[in-house]
């Protein structure tokens, strides 16, 4: 499976095909990788829904429970193998890492990277 880094153009479009794939189904994440209250490590959460906004450059990812904003992402990677994404990386301006591992990798259709 490859890592490969989205170009920034394509974020939008890219994050609005895993929407749909979440959409009515969702997917379970181990939150540890993206900087949730040490009570949620360990245990899989259910990720409802992924969106990146241009205008404010953030990252949004909503959890069962809780939300995620990651602000001005510097790099997207994704570990996706054909139509199914495995997880992500994304750098923020900080410089920290954020990783997104999914339970159960997730079908994008017409997603190509």
């Amino acid at each position: 499976m490859a890592l490969t880094q989205l170009s920034r153009r394509s974020w939008h479009a890219y994050f609005d095909r895993v929407a749909a794939a979440l959409a009515g189904r969702g997917a379970h994440v181990e939150p540890a990788g993206l900087g949730l209250d040490e009570a949620a490590h360990g245990q899989w959460m259910h990720l409802v829904s992924l969106s990146y906004d241009a205008e404010r450059d953030e990252l949004a990812l909503t959890l069962e429970g809780a939300r995620r904003l990651i602000r001005h992402p510097r790099e997207v990677h994704v570990h996706q193998d054909g139509d199914w994404l495995h997880g992500m990386e994304v750098l923020d301006a900080g410089g920290e890492r954020h990783f997104l591992v999914l339970r159960s990798p997730l079908q994008l259709l017409g997603a190509t990277v």
